[in-house]
């Protein structure tokens, strides 16, 4: 009987898409696999941090981009470089902002691998911002926080090239 709850616990909570996973991984390994797991035509891809002010005001409506835009079009994925202590920061900031799905946060460790993997152009300023199509080809970055008007700009133009 106790197998028989188990299970079903499982499949219930277990398996529910409105959960939110935060995967521990390095720049390089999000990378190598990134085009495996999310399939967009667009793949969004915002670096931030819980101490990052910046990257808290343009949190809200990064998140909003998910709900304007059809999944086959865009993929939202936020990426947390925050450190291991503050681990519990950053999936509770995630949870209060509604973020659900697979996410990611930065492996401690060379910073400076971590922004190459992204990108040579990259600073390491926060927020950044780097948008890929479904391939892995890089179509787009920015450093900073930038306006709502910003993201629906690029992201249309993005489609549009794309067809859709």
């Amino acid at each position: 009987m106790r197998k028989i709850f188990s299970t079903i616990f499982f499949l219930v909570y277990g398996c529910n898409n409105n959960s939110l996973d935060l995967e521990v991984v390095s720049g390089s390994e999000f990378l190598n696999n990134m085009s495996k797991i999310h399939t967009s035509k667009i793949i969004l891809v915002n670096i931030w941090s819980t101490w990052c002010e910046p990257c808290i005001e343009e949190f809200p409506y990064v998140v909003g981009l998910e709900k304007k835009y059809d999944a086959n079009d865009l993929d939202v994925i936020f990426f947390s470089v925050d450190w291991d202590e503050q681990s519990k920061e950053a999936r509770s900031f995630l949870k209060d902002q509604q973020v659900m799905g697979k996410h990611y946060r930065k492996r401690e460790g060379d910073d400076q691998l971590f922004i190459n993997a992204f990108s040579t152009e990259w600073t390491g300023a926060i927020p950044f911002t780097v948008l890929y199509d479904r391939n892995g080809e890089l179509l787009a970055q920015w450093e900073g926080k930038r306006s709502e008007s910003y993201f629906y700009a690029k992201i249309d133009s993005l489609l549009t090239l794309f067809g859709s």
